[in-house]
């Protein structure tokens, strides 16, 4: 198998890349068909279009990427200034975003993507006091065993978590400033007696985690399910309508 066929294999199916983008994409899918336009933002390599069927995907992200996969488009730049037009797309997403942007500089990003959407807003984050409980676990675990920490995890602990409420708050607020009605619909994912499992293979070792992580996606469907109670990540999904 070709390299780049492994990396999508694997970013597809290992736990720490599916968890995040499966619940999303399984929102998407009722309201996407072959000619819907999305825009993910903050994609990374493939970003939620491995996980789904548009064929107009256009992904924008700081880092570049040379990742090609069909209906998938990268486009450098930031979430915090997106370049595209007002309402260029159907659907706006954003996966693991805000948790790495300062707290004063959210309100922002979440802006430019209620701007950039014509019918919807996705977008998903490790939310409130669970998420940051379970990351400064992990991060004692680490340190206990001097290991550094990943510079993901660094970037979280440095700013205050999200909230869902405040999130769905600052949609409402630019959806009235563009004239909007907006309906709003938190949901959860990643379990956190799975992210713990996973975070304990990690600290104790890469050679134990890689195979755990693969098998633990590949079984996702089988994995506790997660609620407001005990989940790591929170899914906003904002439908707009024109007043």
């Amino acid at each position: 198998m070709p390299n780049s066929s492994i990396r999508k294999f694997l970013y597809s199916y290992a736990w720490d890349t599916r968890c995040r983008n499966v619940d999303v994409a399984r929102i998407l899918k009722p309201r996407i068909t072959t000619k819907t336009t999305v825009l993910d933002a903050g994609c990374g390599e493939y970003g939620v279009a491995a996980f789904i069927d548009a064929k107009n995907v256009v992904g924008v992200d700081i880092l570049p990427t040379d990742t090609r996969v069909e209906g998938f488009e990268f486009v450098h730049g930031s979430i915090l200034s997106l370049p595209i037009d007002e309402r260029q797309f159907d659907i706006a997403v954003s996966v693991d975003v805000l948790e790495h942007l300062p707290v004063e500089l959210r309100e922002n990003a979440v802006n430019q993507l209620v701007r950039a959407a014509k019918k919807a807003v996705v977008i998903a984050f490790p939310s409130g006091p669970i998420a940051r409980e379970m990351d400064e676990k992990y991060a004692r675990e680490l340190d206990a065993r001097k290991e550094p920490r990943p510079d993901w995890l660094v970037e979280h602990l440095s700013s205050e978590y999200p909230a869902a409420v405040d999130i769905a708050a600052m949609i409402e607020r630019e959806a009235r400033q563009t004239g909007r009605r907006v309906a709003i619909k938190t949901s959860y994912s990643e379990n956190i007696s799975v992210v713990g499992f996973l975070r304990r293979a990690s600290s104790l070792s890469k050679f134990l985690y890689v195979p755990a992580n693969l098998a633990t996606g590949i079984l996702l469907p089988a994995m506790p399910k997660a609620n407001e109670t005990n989940a790591y990540r929170a899914i906003i999904l904002a439908d707009f309508s024109n007043d």
